[in-house]
């Protein structure tokens, strides 16, 4: 026998199984929970000390520069720009050294004045640079973009105040240079260790890198938005922590702070793998735990299930005698009340499937009868929807037995039109349980077509259901006389036109159609035949319907199928043109009109002409329903009757269009 053989063969391989399945997933549960909840934890804390170590940073570089700018403000007022000693004056301060690389003044113009230590070759002229114009404009003090000192190479910053006369006039400024990693006045940034792989970085607000371990990204560009998101919204004025990618493309965590006085941003990073270390060693030595603790566990178990099992292998025993017919019932002595309660259940159900099985037969052939007997058509299906019994009314009307064909030959015989919306109707009954009422077309193998009505209602006991039961009528007669009755309430009996009622259905329709759609245009044609009462009182009121038909077949050959042709009453038609420009309808209108023009009628020996005078307007994206294209194309058609007759006027603003 095979190992997955013998795991499944006896119960006490299955609960040793599951018993190691349910232990296994215990200890995976905790593990994960623990590898989880204590990576969360390792990342809230890392990123609240890394929140503070940038904070220190950041406070530390703008307590330098606060301290530069001071010392600067107190010897801005013994500065004059035009002292013949001003650099002995410079000289004097020798203890700013320890703050400033070296000291200058420069005038207006940029010019150099005097510094002290003084540069070999004189100093530089400055005019050019930013950080100049910018001092100049403003005249406030200010920390200058990172740049290369010419003399040294070094990487340095200058420190600036604005040299002011009395009135406020720029003179020029008093500046210190501090070099950014060597020098004298080193002003401390360099970059420090987090752990074993973090590190600090200082870039400037215009993405300029400062500090930072790796040589090579020193006055580099940092990168791009997309690759470093945090640091992009940290030159923006960003403060705060979250995960992202360090500059070389690892995971990590990073936190930011802005050193305002000088533009500068801290950063502090610290690579994921160092923050995850703690938690995957702890990981590791709870699944060795787990491992050995499941080892020791399993042959104790199997030994306990074997105790445990004995008295239901009994019991197995006595049931298999029962089953056999040598016992009635089961004799089981045991302790365990459990194994009791199952025996005398067992004793009870096998009473009852004797009693059940007794009246079962007689209960199917009462069902059966009452099903046959039934004047409508009649169906049973199980849970899954599966025919399980139909009675001979139904295969009268279907041609065929349902219950021996599959549910797709049913279908076959169902109208295309309607199949879809049959699927998912009787689908929705199985799913929900609720009553379900359809109409479709269905065509017999011999040809002839019905409409049939199905109702398909659940069948249950107590809360327990059993399956459906549904009922078939053959309704085609009576959709046929609804069919017709819906016609004849919206149709002219005269002209076969649309009468009020079905037009109105109509332009109510179209109007919502327009509403939903905004690209979709209704236009709207209504005329009034001139000269018509004259042939009623002339040939009659028969010659004047006989008109009245050929005047309500030439629209209907005029316009589109889709296109609707109404009869208001008497005289009076309209023509309702979806998807129809209003140049468009002018177009047809004048057509109408002219082919009711060219009708030469003849009548109780009189010969006779109309002409009709038509409006032509279309629905505006204001119209909130059809009353107002109605009321304009009715204007425009009284417009056509006051301006002679036989003509197509086209409402539009600020004047009436007239066509012809």
């Amino acid at each position: 026998m095979s190992l997955p053989d013998w795991l499944f063969s006896t119960l006490r391989s299955r609960l040793l199984l599951g018993i190691s399945l349910g232990w296994l997933v215990l200890v995976a549960a905790l593990l994960g929970y623990s590898h989880l909840k204590g990576g969360t934890l390792a990342q809230r804390e890392n990123r609240i000390h890394l929140e503070y170590e940038a904070q220190l940073i950041a406070d530390q570089l703008a307590r330098e520069i606060a301290d530069r700018h001071a010392v600067l403000a107190r010897l801005r007022p013994v500065i004059a720009i035009d002292d013949p000693d001003l650099e002995a004056t410079l000289r004097a301060q020798e203890p700013l050294r320890a703050l400033f690389d070296r000291v200058m003044v420069f005038d207006a113009d940029g010019q150099p004045v005097a510094e002290w230590p003084p540069f070999p070759e004189g100093g530089p002229y400055i005019g050019e640079r930013d950080y100049f114009k910018h001092v100049r404009a403003f005249k406030r003090p200010y920390v200058s973009e990172p740049y290369k000192g010419g003399e040294t190479g070094i990487d340095q910053v200058m420190v600036i105040e604005p040299l002011l006369d009395d009135d406020g006039e720029f003179l020029g400024i008093l500046g210190g240079n501090t070099s950014l990693r060597d020098g004298e006045a080193y002003l401390n940034l360099r970059g420090r260790r987090i752990g074993e792989n973090g590190y600090v970085l200082l870039a400037t607000a215009d993405g300029q890198i400062i500090s930072h371990p790796d040589e090579s990204r020193l006055m580099q560009p940092v990168p791009d938005a997309e690759a470093a998101p945090l640091l992009d919204l940290a030159r923006y004025g960003w403060e705060g922590s979250g995960e992202g990618r360090l500059l070389d493309g690892e995971p990590g965590l990073m936190a930011f702070r802005q050193v305002w006085s000088a533009g500068w941003v801290v950063g502090v990073f610290l690579p994921l793998s160092q923050v995850q270390a703690p938690v995957q060693r702890y990981a590791t030595e709870l699944r060795w735990v787990g491992v050995v603790t499941a080892a020791l566990m399993l042959p104790l178990l199997w030994w306990l299930l074997g105790l445990g099992l004995a008295p239901l292998h009994r019991l197995e025993r006595q049931i298999e005698r029962i089953g056999r017919g040598d016992a009635e019932q089961i004799r089981l002595s045991t302790s365990m009340r459990e194994l009791a309660q199952l025996a005398g259940a067992f004793h009870r159900l096998e009473t009852q499937r004797r009693e059940a099985l007794a009246t079962q037969a007689a209960r199917e052939a009462f069902l059966r009868a009452v099903l046959a007997s039934s004047p409508v058509g009649m169906f049973l299906a199980d849970m899954e929807g599966r025919l399980t019994y139909v009675n001979p009314v139904l295969v009268e009307i279907a041609g065929f037995d349902p219950s021996q064909r599959r549910l797709h030959d049913w279908m076959r015989h169902v109208h295309p039109e309607d199949r879809r919306e049959l699927v998912r109707s009787w689908r929705a009954t199985l799913r929900s349980g609720e009553d379900g009422l359809q109409r479709y077309r269905f065509r017999r193998d011999d040809g002839a077509q019905l409409w049939l009505e199905v109702l398909t209602s659940r069948v249950e006991l107590g809360e327990s259901p059993l399956g459906y039961v549904g009922m078939v009528q053959d309704i085609t007669e009576r959709q046929a006389r609804e069919v017709r009755q819906r016609w004849e309430a919206e149709h002219d009996p005269l002209t076969g036109c649309l009468n009020r009622r079905g037009f109105e259905n109509r332009l109510e329709q179209a109007c919502t159609r327009q509403r939903r759609r905004s690209d979709q245009v209704l236009s709207l044609i209504l005329l009034d035949l001139d000269h018509f009462k004259p042939i009623n009182d002339t040939a009659g009121h028969g010659a004047g319907d006989e008109l009245l038909c050929l005047i309500g077949t030439l629209l209907q050959e005029t316009v589109r199928e889709r296109d609707a042709v109404a009869r208001l009453g008497g005289d009076e038609f309209a023509l309702l043109l979806p998807g129809c420009p209003l140049d468009q309808a002018g177009e047809i209108a004048e057509r109408i009109r002219a082919g009711i023009e060219a009708i030469a009628f003849r009548a109780e020996g009189h010969s006779f002409r109309v002409t009709a005078s038509v409006g032509v307007a279309q629905l505006c994206d204001d119209d909130r329903e059809g009353g107002p294209l109605v009321k304009r194309a009715d204007r425009a058609s009284y417009a056509a009757k006051r301006q002679g007759r036989n003509r197509v006027v086209v409402h539009g603003e600020p004047r009436e269009a007239v066509v012809r």
